[in-house]
């Protein structure tokens, strides 16, 4: 399909009133082909479109119909390198739903098939009641996580056609990899902000299944597999528009290939490792930040010590392990780039233990649309699964290490707003630890510090010379203001 855009930004794909858009999305089929025509140009399009495909939404039965309009509006010539992004970060939602039952284990493709196949072959009320089982045995937070977003999905009257839905459009973006992979080639599409290769990369990293063609590509398209002495020398620039092409593109890989490397390439690849190796020594703080990640991904429980120790030195520096996701992995849906990491460095198992234990409390305390999602996983790494049926007792009888501990006291730091978030009190109380505050404080011997009361506002002070207010926000923490 070339579902080609004309000449002007808003002009709808051709092809996209051809699609019958009502059998798919009866609420908002009207709206489709208009927002198609508007994606390249306007945010609040894909917004809207978003609204209307994203899965598990009812209109997800159209999303493996839109991603050849999506794809054909991001590699347009007609469409400007600095509005690609657009209909990119719509298709990296899509294959990307639901992101934290993708890591630390990607997708086996055959078993999504036959999982699906299934699903839409047997009745309804038998198909929840078998993922409500699997999620009561699951042998860990990840396949938890799977089976309760299965279960959810298929609370919805058309629950199993949404679940085909979801593979189809999983499998209809595998089928445009040979176009995606161009953008990964120009200077344009390299360079600056919000830049095509940067997106794609992101969404070419959640098809594992077309992982050969992808890492090909992504190795091609700069000299992360030379080192920096073995690398040609640029020719001199003979127009200004040359000279700006080699200041976007300097040869080096994006923090966001290095990601899709991690989560792609094959750990017998010696040339892909030993361009990561360069990577991680090249003394670019964000790419050996993201290539030691993508050590961790690609080894797992073999992964180079240094690969860890480049990670844990990251996140000592400024920026923190915060700010070095951020640079090199997506944000999914509600799940920061961090959250993402943090469960992807489950790959290397007991070798990154002690790394992921570091991330762990900064996540508790700070990432509330994840808090029950990092919880579970952190009481996994030190309490061992949900389903090993937890006890009251145990935990009051044991003499738990630091390690343990130090999960544990994270918990009981968190505000009170915490306590009254459903999903976390329902994690806590999986492993049977006290979904109140007070009674989970004592059971940790933590003592809980009473609310300070509210201070009697100071009565205004008689008017004066007038002070120049003090700046706010960025401009504050840049320049010595408010904080």
């Amino acid at each position: 399909m070339n579902a080609t855009t004309g000449n002007d930004a808003n002009d709808v794909p051709s092809g996209a009133h051809g699609v019958d858009w009502a059998a798919l999305a009866p609420e908002d089929a009207d709206r489709i082909p208009e927002l198609l025509g508007r994606l390249a140009s306007s945010d609040a399009a894909v917004s809207d479109l978003h609204d209307i495909i994203h899965f598990p939404a009812p209109g997800h039965r159209a999303a493996p119909e839109a991603v050849d309009f999506l794809v054909d509006i991001a590699c347009a010539g007609t469409t400007p390198a600095t509005d690609r992004y657009r209909p990119l970060s719509l298709l990296l939602e899509l294959v990307s739903a639901h992101a934290e039952d993708r890591f630390p284990e990607a997708r086996d493709l055959d078993q999504w098939r036959d999982e699906v196949a299934w699903a839409t072959a047997n009745e309804a009320d038998k198909v929840r009641e078998q993922y409500r089982e699997w999620a009561r045995e699951a042998p860990d937070e990840q396949h938890y996580q799977r089976m309760r977003n299965r279960l959810a999905v298929m609370e919805h009257d058309d629950g199993a056609a949404l679940l085909r839905a979801e593979l189809d459009t999983y499998l209809a973006v595998c089928a445009r990899v040979p176009d995606l992979v161009e953008l990964l080639k120009n200077s344009a599409d390299r360079g600056g902000m919000d830049r095509a290769g940067e997106w794609v990369s992101y969404v070419l990293g959640f098809l594992p299944s077309e992982s050969e063609r992808i890492v090909s590509e992504i190795t091609g398209a700069s000299h992360v597999l030379l080192a920096k002495d073995l690398r040609p020398t640029p020719q001199q620039p003979t127009s200004f528009r040359e000279a700006l092409n080699q200041a976007r593109d300097s040869g080096e890989p994006l923090p966001a290939e290095l990601f899709a490397l991690g989560l792609l390439a094959d750990p017998a690849d010696i040339d892909t490792g030993i361009g990561l190796t360069h990577q991680m020594a090249g003394g670019n703080l964000y790419n050996s930040y993201a290539a030691s990640v993508a050590m961790v991904l690609i080894h797992g429980e073999n992964t180079p010590r240094e690969a860890l120790r480049r990670i844990g030195r990251g996140g000592g520096t400024n920026m923190g392990y915060e700010g070095l996701f951020n640079e090199s992995w997506p944000h999914c849906g509600n799940r920061s780039p961090q959250v993402l990491g943090f469960l992807a460095l489950g790959r290397a198992g007991e070798r990154a233990r002690r790394l992921r234990l570091d991330i762990l409390p900064g996540l508790i305390k700070g990432e509330e649309d994840s808090r029950a999602l990092v919880t579970g996983v952190g009481l996994e790494l030190v309490l061992g699964p949900r389903s090993k049926e937890h006890t009251t007792e145990e935990h009051a009888s044991t003499d738990y290490e630091e390690e343990t501990l130090k999960v544990l006291w994270s918990i009981a730091e968190l505000p009170a707003s915490a306590w009254q978030d459903e999903e976390f009190l329902a994690t806590l109380r999986a492993w049977a630890l006290p979904d109140n505050a007070e009674d989970y404080c004592a059971l940790m011997g933590v003592e809980t510090e009473p609310e300070e009361p509210a201070e009697e506002p100071e009565p205004a002070p008689q008017a004066g010379p007038a002070v120049p207010e003090r700046p706010q926000g960025l401009l504050g923490r840049l320049f010595g203001g408010g904080r």
